[in-house]
């Protein structure tokens, strides 16, 4: 079963002790709560891959029995979801950005910035191609993982088109099919269809996820210490 690995144990409970503990922040309220929304977003998601992969396989039992029993829950319903999945992760990728942006902008200014201006997947690409690497450059070992994610949402948003998938069916597995319409006009030499196995990109977000999560914990842990060690130099004085 495709799942987003987010639980300690069999109880897929949440635990304080996997959420970060940031400093105070005048400007972005309780940091702690935005990282717990994140993994309560990815508990939600992993009820909706279970639908997924459920429909997935009575599609194709059906199919293999020629029972006639396929209807818009095993043939259109999975791309829904599927699209919701994904829209839903782009969303979440773009959080985990910010919030590593301004956990590292601290660690330079010695408090958060007032300004977020790296909040986006899209954005970060755009650092990147211009050769830029200064802020967040965690993200870069996932960069297949979010050029991915970055161009199917956008065809989700920007391609006319898109619905065409409907006729690609989950014969095998959970895919992620998404037809590209370059400038907004019907040209069947330009379209570009992608076609990413489910499975492939909630792995490769499971193992960025997964290192993400330590990376903060290391960051926020020290920016703590150093916090009560200066204020304990100030109290001293």
């Amino acid at each position: 079963m495709i799942q987003f690995d987010i639980y300690r144990d069999a109880t897929k409970e949440i635990y304080a002790d996997d959420i970060p503990e940031f400093c105070a922040s005048e400007y972005w309220g309780n940091l702690s709560n935005k990282v717990h929304f994140v993994f309560s977003r990815l508990d939600y998601l992993n009820d909706i891959l279970v639908s997924i992969c459920e429909k997935v396989e009575l599609y194709k039992t059906n199919l293999k029995q020629r029972n006639g029993l396929n209807n818009k829950k095993t043939v259109i319903t999975p791309y829904i979801e599927i699209i919701h999945v994904m829209s839903d992760l782009r969303m979440i990728i773009d959080e985990l950005i910010a919030l590593l942006y301004i956990v590292e902008k601290r660690k330079d200014l010695g408090d958060y910035p007032t300004k977020i201006e790296l909040e986006s997947i899209g954005k970060l690409l755009g650092k990147w191609n211009e050769n830029k690497f200064e802020e967040v450059s965690f993200f870069l070992d996932y960069k297949t993982l979010l050029k991915n994610v970055n161009d199917i949402t956008n065809t989700y948003k920007h391609s006319f088109i898109n619905d065409h998938v409907l006729f690609y069916r989950q014969l095998e597995k959970p895919t992620v099919y998404a037809i590209r319409n370059f400038n907004s006009e019907f040209d069947k030499q330009k379209n570009k269809l992608l076609t990413v196995p489910l499975e492939n990109i909630i792995n490769d977000f499971n193992i960025m996820f997964k290192n993400y999560i330590s990376l903060l914990k290391e960051m926020t842990n020290e920016q703590i210490v150093i916090d009560y060690e200066n204020k304990k130099k100030n109290s001293n004085k």
